[in-house]
This record gives C-alpha cells, sequence and structure tokens, in this order.
C-alpha cells in the first residue's frame, strides 16, 4: 500500500473528519502536516492524541504555530519548516492528500 501524506488546514474545532481519515489512513504508512489553524491540533491535549491515534507521524508547520502566539508545541508532534513540507511532500510520500 501507498504511503500516505495528509494536509489539514482546519482548526480541531472546525474539522470533523478524523473518521474519514483514519479510514484512508489504514494499513499504509501514514503522517500529516498541520498548516493554518490545523496547528492548534499540537495544543489541544484531547484532538492531539485523537490525531496521532489514525496516523504515525504529525509535522506542525513552525511558521503557522508562532504566528499564533502558541506556547510549546506537544512532544510528539514534529515541528517542521515550509522546506521540510516540500520534502515531505515531493519525496518521502507517494500519495499527498488534502482533508
Amino acid at each position: 500500500m501507498k504511503s500516505k501524506l495528509f494536509i489539514l488546514l482546519k482548526s480541531p474545532h472546525e474539522f470533523t473528519g478524523i473518521g474519514m481519515l483514519r479510514s484512508m489512513a489504514e494499513g499504509a504508512s501514514s503522517a500529516v502536516i498541520l498548516f493554518e489553524d490545523a496547528v492548534l491540533f499540537a495544543a489541544n491535549e484531547k484532538k492531539g492524541k485523537e490525531l496521532r491515534s489514525v496516523v504515525k507521524d504529525v509535522y506542525v508547520i513552525k511558521d503557522d504555530w508562532e504566528a499564533r502566539g502558541l506556547p510549546q508545541v506537544m512532544s510528539d508532534f514534529k515541528v517542521i519548516d515550509y522546506p521540510d513540507a516540500v520534502d515531505l511532500i515531493m519525496e518521502r510520500y507517494e500519495q499527498t492528500i488534502t482533508v
């Protein structure tokens, strides 16, 4: 099965597709990049754990995190910059899905 990288843009309060994400990620090596308001998943312990139960790795865009003035990212989330995101999208995962 192809490796899958999901891109989330909506905050955990707006995003209601965890079940859909779970079914699409099932059986694949999967990860998610949190852009824009989706970085709030890394600040909300309950929602963050829920997301971590669905995918192997969660990446947080540093600029979006800092723009919201949030405290430290939860330890099991990886903070990346835009060049890292491009590498993940173009080189490390076979399929990219924006949800």
